[in-house]
């Protein structure tokens, strides 16, 4: 869709000084282009791809502008620029007028401010600053740095944030005065002032606690298929990302119930189990299938634009998406399954239950969420000014507060706060890098799906319960092919006798050939592409030790050298995806010093 930047400033000079500063700088990757809209004190610029979609709509005195495609609770609802434009201006409307999907809108009015909102979970990204009369408004703080009266100053608790749990939490971000706009809330500035107003919030019931298991497998299909119904209308043509697991098989599923035109677009390389099993989907559906891999050569590229736009607020595993958005330039809607198993068949849920204690918790949530980053005991010792040491306490406090005023209900709480941070963050962020070429469309991010699967009890959607019955009962033939599991198990849910024979007879057969060339080849796409040691995560290593020196005057030299290897250095990882996550964040922060500390 596109990078955008908005400025409000009643300095004409200064506002046009701004723009034209910032204007070549805005494009996050080559070959996109640049518009704007003008109105007053208010101005907007944005770069775009070839296959982004961009609306717009122009009065004399206001002006909207809407990144991607909202979507509305019925199925021929279309929601334009214009139609924005008219009810974001009104009080009584504004607050009412939500959407699905993901995007992203700008309402400017010379006589009501502006308004700036996005999707139900806050995946696009918003970031604000305010200071004597000025606001800037970005899907990245990075070109805030050229204002005149914007001073680059690292935020403690934005900082520890992030390492606590590898995305940002709350509003916080790196840079102090820099807010990250919160999940379905509304930015209001107006007469020099700048707010949230709260425009939609997940409410969790027990609807449906009451009913069986197979009325909850009728309930949340049918909510699925009004769902994909509603975001892929027929007129479109698609590409549906389907890699060998469940969520995308799913939808795979459903677009061919609906009679969709859609192809497959699947990441990685002839080996990877993942790419096998999605081959077997695309087979057994008779739908073409797209391959495409980014080679180790780019990641430091990519590394560096993680660091550059995102802020390392979205952590720094997946750096790849910003090598990914240029291979799918050819792919205008794109359907990602992305957060639809959170949504329905979640396993973060378990992140909760302690099986030694037999009992939900916030202590074994935490434990589960900062598995991912530093613990806090570490990373006490780890700064090397108290300052950040005393705040720890309090944001674990903060998120603690945040997680137990979701629901009454322990599940829900898990489910609930699963959702507005680790996906929002850590796994949403795809989308965004991605939307640069390409028009994400993200079927999870639905109002009425939302509800539905927050009334159904933790028994049904828990461990992907719910969801692998969905895939059985609905599409068996599907159901029956090999799956990747981010593992070498790849058993049907519904396997055949004769597979399970074959099963059986592979795995003698790797017994005996288990010391071969072949055996040693990684074949799990995700430990592959996320091992700290391969050839592209040294060299984004290499890249980052030279600003190592950048961040001693945060970190105890010795113990930062300790955690964290040199590149020459073997990572030893007793868990080699979850356990690399802390290292990478303190790599992308090294990558990110370069131009902030």
């Amino acid at each position: 869709m596109a990078n955008f930047l908005v400025i409000i400033d009643s300095n004409s000079d200064r506002r046009l000084r701004y723009i034209e500063t910032i204007r070549d700088k805005l494009p996050p990757i080559e070959g996109l282009a640049i518009n704007s809209v003008e109105i007053g004190d208010f101005f907007a610029i944005w770069a775009y791809g070839e296959n982004s979609y961009v609306t717009s709509a122009l009065e004399k005195t206001s002006a909207a502008v809407v990144f991607g495609r909202p979507v509305g609770d019925d199925v021929k609802d279309e929601i334009g620029a214009g139609r924005i434009l008219n009810l974001w201006q009104h009080d009584e409307t504004r607050v009412k007028a939500f959407y699905n999907g993901f995007y992203a809108a700008i309402v400017y009015d010379q006589f009501t401010g502006l308004t700036i909102g996005a999707d139900l979970l806050g995946i696009f990204p918003i970031y604000y600053w305010n200071y004597n009369g000025v606001a800037l408004v970005g899907s990245s703080p990075e070109l805030f740095r050229y204002h005149p009266y914007f001073s680059v100053e690292i935020n403690p608790y934005g900082l520890v944030s992030i390492l606590l749990l590898t995305h940002s939490f709350g509003c916080e971000t790196l840079l102090k005065g820099v807010k990250r706009l919160g999940a379905g809330k509304l930015l209001r500035f107006d007469d020099g002032e700048i707010c949230e107003e709260i425009q939609y919030k997940i409410r969790p019931s027990m609807k449906h606690y009451d009913l069986p298991f197979s009325a909850h497998i009728d309930i949340l299909s049918d909510a699925i298929k009004d769902t994909m119904a509603r975001h892929t209308p027929a007129n479109k043509n698609y590409s549906l990302l389907l890699s060998g697991g469940m969520d995308s098989r799913m939808l795979a599923g459903f677009l061919r119930e609906q009679n969709a035109d859609f192809n497959a677009v699947t990441m990685g390389i002839d080996s990877d189990i993942e790419m096998k099993t999605a081959k077997r989907v695309a087979k057994s559906m008779g739908i073409e299938q797209n391959k495409i891999e980014l080679d180790y050569d780019n990641y430091i590229n990519c590394a560096e634009k993680q660091a550059k736009w995102e802020h390392i607020s979205n952590g720094f595993n997946d750096i790849f998406n910003w090598g990914y958005c240029k291979l799918l330039n050819q792919n205008q809607n794109l359907i990602l399954g992305h957060s639809l198993d959170a949504v329905i068949g979640t396993r973060y849920i378990n992140w909760a239950y302690s099986a030694v204690e037999k009992r939900m918790s916030f202590e074994s949530f935490f434990a589960n969420l900062n598995r991912w980053a530093i613990k806090p005991e570490i990373l006490k010792k780890l700064f090397c000014n108290n300052f950040y040491s005393g705040i720890i306490d309090e944001i674990i406090k903060n998120i603690k507060d945040t997680f137990d005023g979701f629901s009454e209900i322990e599940s829900q709480k898990a489910w609930c706060f699963n959702l507005y941070n680790r996906q929002r963050f850590h796994v949403g962020a795809s989308a965004f890098a991605m939307s640069l070429e390409a028009m994400p469309v993200m079927p999870a991010i639905d109002r009425k799906l939302l509800e539905c699967a927050g009334a159904i009890p933790a028994a049904s959607i828990a461990e992907r319960r719910a969801q692998m019955e969905i895939l059985c009962s609905r599409f068996p033939k599907l159901a029956r092919l090999p799956i990747d599991r981010n593992s070498y198990d790849t058993t049907p849910l519904m396997p055949r006798v004769r597979y399970l024979a074959a099963q059986e007879i592979r795995k003698k057969l790797q017994k005996i050939f288990k010391n071969s060339t072949n055996a040693k080849i990684e074949q799990r796409y995700y430990y592959r592409i996320y091992d700290f040691d391969n050839k592209g995560w040294k060299a984004v290593r290499n890249k980052a030790e030279q600003y190592r020196k950048m961040v001693y005057h945060i970190f105890d030299k010795d113990k930062l050298n300790t955690i964290l290897p040199k590149p020459q250095e073997q990572a030893n990882l007793r868990e080699e995806i979850a356990d690399a996550s802390g290292l990478k964040l303190l790599t992308g922060l090294m990558l990110w010093s370069k131009g902030n500390l």
